[in-house]
């Protein structure tokens, strides 16, 4: 079995493609000159998945937008700091603390103002079609209106019950500003979480880097004039930061093209009410209460005690910020598309367990030394309620995901219910923890409640990680394709068989479906889910009409077996793995390499057409899928033999090809095959005198080269690539039921003679180093993930091109003997053929039947004259001996 497998390349222009067989002695490798590779439509079923790399670029939202979020807490974190920290040294005492009152009020109203609108976007924006920025402006306007009441009433709450207060807002322009920074705080943060509803955290990121660095930069001119900053200039320059970060937020959301009208529409709100209200409850039930913890401390031990328990819940509130932002992102991203749920969440608990955990565990372990950096009184005093609170991090992972989960499935209401329940659980036992008299007590009784709450959502959680995927209609299960299986998923392979007796579609069809009977999950009669990268595995009623599009009734008359391997190989790759053309006493079947190398698909081939002569169904043994046979076979070959590590990972490289003249170039996919039924005689006499010990597979390619050579196709003898089934490593008793093969480049001294093939292919299997090879084929594509359709063909080929030979041999077919032929041996058609190959490649593929070698070129007819291919086979079949002789 020989197919073509698009490798690697080397230069610009320059690409590779190796050629692969599944048994058998050799096969060379392809380079082809390309100047612009052709586009190829992957088909409905898309590109194949598996890989880590294929995985996570398929969670690439998640990923950017959770990542932003985290990078704006960093930077407002950072900047925030230098900004107080300026301030502290250029402004009185008394206005620091104006504005840090004044900041602290615009925070917690104008989170109050939101009023649900943004958690309510994120929900809504993703199914919205059009409208978007008038819904988002509408939503802007009533967070700013509730956030401006809210301002007002706080200030009214000031002047008449708490003189402190009072005090703090300044003069009456001071107050003014802070009712404005109220509402426009509420604003910004709704457009922030709008942003991340449309999947553009990147635009909020910006948008906050900004607002960070602006209010810096002003604070720093003031602090250079000649002034006595006051709290009212402090509070100026955060608000400017905020309305000049917004200004360029849009001018570039103007220059991306993606805001038309902003135009509010109070119309569009109807019918959110409801669920804005709910998004609402579940956002000031899950706030309110850990706001309220340092007062609950402050309450029930001191403001010294508050202030080290202030600190550690910062620091795990910087650990919280893994799982909330990437929860907030999740609830983004599945709001538009509830079939990822499962797979976003999946990802999310990666993102969260597999790194914020270690992290969490280090600040177990180091929980004094971190208190210690604010002072020997903070390790002291809040040590051990750090490391308490580091343990919490995992219920807050399961929380936060909780919440996003909730909010995706339309069960809002429910978990701000749990929330409110939850939080008020919270708040009672740091008082009852706290009135023990210990900081200690107070963190414990809070940790255990949150894990008591993780109890109670985890299943919520746990469902959906491990719930399985709906199957397709009529689908009963499935099986995930194997690492092997997947190496080889966008390659086939064709055999054509005949003259047969007794044999039609309608039988091989009932043969099939009394297979697909016995066994319903057997990989011959499943459908090869190439995007998935599965076998699924249908009921009997579909995979009655499946099968009568996966065989083709030909008819009775006459058949050209030749045209009916080109049909196949002109036909796409699809979901069938086994596709039959039945017509006139021949069988053509193309099977995807996935299912198995030439062992397997002999068996199922002799199998199925045993079955249609005999008119009864099919019945192939299921056999044990060894998934772990090349680990084993590698380490018995390799793993406690250090001496021979370095031997078998230096492996061979094809030349660099030089470039050269192009000319543009179409595929023309075509086969010439031949027989003889007396060859193999005249190379054992030959071999037998010049070259005692060579395979007839090694003649048979020499005298193939020097066929093309006599003939002026002036093919590339600088080496080839061989390939050798690995099943020679294996232990005895293990089956191996798919492709296990592989093939090394090597350089023999010449392709034309037998010997230096022969020997270089001797000492190259002695090494075993092609289970090197495999090892490192499997791990790539458990990384980057295997293709589902082979790479574009190029559409430049070299002006002059010259044959880069694929040699394949599938030794010996005699377990076909038993088929129901027509005629005797010297007559039987038994092709085996690739249906993909370089522009430049020509593969050659020999197997022996009843004493009879059967040769296949196939090439392209755009590069290379059919006739002159034909001819060299000829040549091959007529005299092998004089054309080896004819080169030394």
């Amino acid at each position: 079995m020989c197919t073509t497998l698009p490798w690697q390349s080397n230069t610009p222009g320059n690409y590779r493609l190796v050629s692969i067989t599944a048994l058998g002695a050799v096969v060379v490798e392809s380079t082809v000159t390309e100047v612009v590779p052709e586009s190829l439509d992957a088909g409905p079923e898309g590109p194949g998945r598996g890989g880590l790399v294929t995985v996570l670029r398929g969670h690439l939202d998640l990923f950017l937008n959770a990542g932003s979020l985290m990078a704006t807490t960093a930077i407002t974190s950072l900047f925030g700091f230098a900004y107080w920290w300026l301030a502290a040294r250029t402004a009185p005492a008394e206005a620091v603390g104006q504005a840090s009152a004044a900041v602290s009020a615009m925070t917690l109203i104008g989170t109050i103002g939101m009023f649900g609108m943004g958690t309510m976007l994120i929900s809504d924006l993703p199914a919205l079609r059009g409208r978007k920025w008038e819904l988002i402006s509408t939503c802007l306007l009533v967070a700013g209106s509730a956030a401006t009441l809210g301002g007002l009433s706080y200030v009214a709450l000031a002047h008449l019950a708490v003189p402190g207060l009072q005090n703090a807002l300044g003069s009456t322009a001071a107050t003014v500003l802070l009712v404005f920074g109220v509402a426009l705080n509420a604003m910004t943060l709704v457009l922030d979480e709008a942003l991340v509803g449309l999947l553009q955290g990147p635009l909020q990121l910006m948008r906050n880097a900004w607002f960070s660095v602006v209010k810096l930069v002003l604070l720093g001119v003031l602090a250079v004039l000649p002034l006595t900053l006051t709290g009212g200039e402090l509070l100026l320059t955060w608000i400017a930061g905020m309305v000049l970060s917004v200004v360029i937020l849009g001018r570039t959301l103007r220059r991306k093209g993606m805001v038309d009208s902003v135009r509010p529409r109070v119309s569009l709100l109807r019918g959110r009410g409801r669920a804005t209200f709910d998004h609402n409850l579940l956002n000031l039930a899950t706030y309110l209460p850990r706001a309220a913890l340092p007062l609950v401390v402050t309450a029930v031990l001191s403001a010294e005690a508050n202030a080290s328990f202030y600190t550690a819940f910062m620091v795990l509130s910087f650990l919280a910020m893994v799982p909330g932002n990437v929860a907030l992102t999740l609830f983004a991203v599945a709001s538009g598309d509830k079939a990822a749920l499962r797979s976003k969440v999946r990802m999310g608990l990666l993102i969260c367990l597999g790194g914020g955990l270690p992290v969490s565990l280090i600040v177990v372990f180091f929980a004094k030394p971190i208190m210690g950096l604010f002072g020997p009184s903070y390790a002291e005093s809040a040590g051990t309620a750090l490391m308490i609170l580091a343990l919490t991090y995992v219920p807050f992972v399961f929380h936060h995901f909780f919440l996003a989960i909730s909010r995706v499935q339309g069960r809002v209401r429910g978990a701000g219910i749990f929330s409110v329940f939850a939080g008020v659980t919270e708040l009672v036992a740091a008082w009852y923890g706290g009135s023990r008299g210990s900081l200690t007590e107070l963190v414990t009784w809070v940790a255990v409640v949150m894990a008591a709450e993780m109890v109670l959502v985890a299943p919520t959680v746990l469902r959906v990680v491990f719930a399985r995927p709906p199957l397709e209609e009529n689908i009963m299960s499935t099986t995930s394709l194997t690492l092997r299986e997947r190496a080889w998923l966008p390659l086939e392979y064709i055999r054509t068989v005949g003259p047969l007796t007794g044999v039609t579609a309608e039988r091989l069809r009932t043969a099939l479906i009394g297979l697909h009977a016995a066994d319903p999950a057997h990989r011959a009669v499943s459908r090869l889910d190439r995007s998935g990268a599965q076998w699924l595995h249908m009921d009997a009623p579909t995979f009655a009409a499946y099968v009568r599009e996966a065989v083709t009734d030909l008819g009775d008359g006459p058949a050209d077996f030749d045209a009916m391997t080109r049909e196949l190989q002109a036909e796409p790759r699809g979901h069938h793995p086994v596709r039959i053309l039945a017509g006139g006493g021949y069988v053509a079947m193309k099977v995807a390499h996935a299912y198995g190398d030439a062992g397997p698909v002999n068996t199922l081939l002799r199998e199925l057409i045993r079955a249609a002569g005999e008119e009864r169904a099919a019945h192939i043994a299921p056999s044990v899928r060894h998934r772990w046979a090349l680990p084993k076979a590698w380490w018995k070959q390799f793993g406690t033999k250090p001496g021979r590590w370095k031997q078998g990972l230096s492996f061979a490289r094809p030349p660099h090809l030089p470039e050269v003249p192009t000319r543009p170039w179409t595929p023309g996919l075509t086969v010439e095959t031949t027989r003889s039924a007396e060859v193999l005689g005249k190379m054992r006499t030959w071999r037998d005198q010049h070259a005692p010990g060579v395979t007839t597979s090694a003649i048979t390619f020499a005298a193939f080269t020097a066929a093309l050579r006599e003939l002026g196709l002036n093919p590339d003898l600088s080496g080839g690539t061989f390939l050798a089934d690995a099943r020679r490593y294996v232990d005895q008793g293990v089956s191996i039921d798919s492709n296990f093969c592989m093939g090394p480049y090597l350089s023999p001294p010449s392709l034309t003679d037998p010997q230096a093939i022969h020997t270089t292919l001797k000492a190259e299997l002695a090494t075993g180093r092609i289970l090197t090879m495999m090892l490192l084929r499997e791990g790539k594509i458990a990384v980057t993930g295997a293709p589902a359709l082979p790479d574009p063909y190029p559409s430049q080929v070299a002006m002059e091109p010259r044959p880069r030979l694929t040699f394949s041999n599938q030794g010996r077919h005699d377990v076909l003997a038993d088929l129901p032929w027509a005629v005797d041996a010297a007559g039987r058609v038994n092709q085996s053929v690739p249906t993909l190959n370089g522009p430049e490649g020509i593969t050659l593929t020999t197997s022996e039947m009843g004493g009879v070698l059967h040769l296949e070129a196939t090439f392209h007819a755009s590069t290379y004259d059919p006739a002159v291919v034909a001819r060299a086979l000829e040549l091959v079949c007529t005299d092998p001996a004089a054309l080896i002789m004819a080169t030394r």
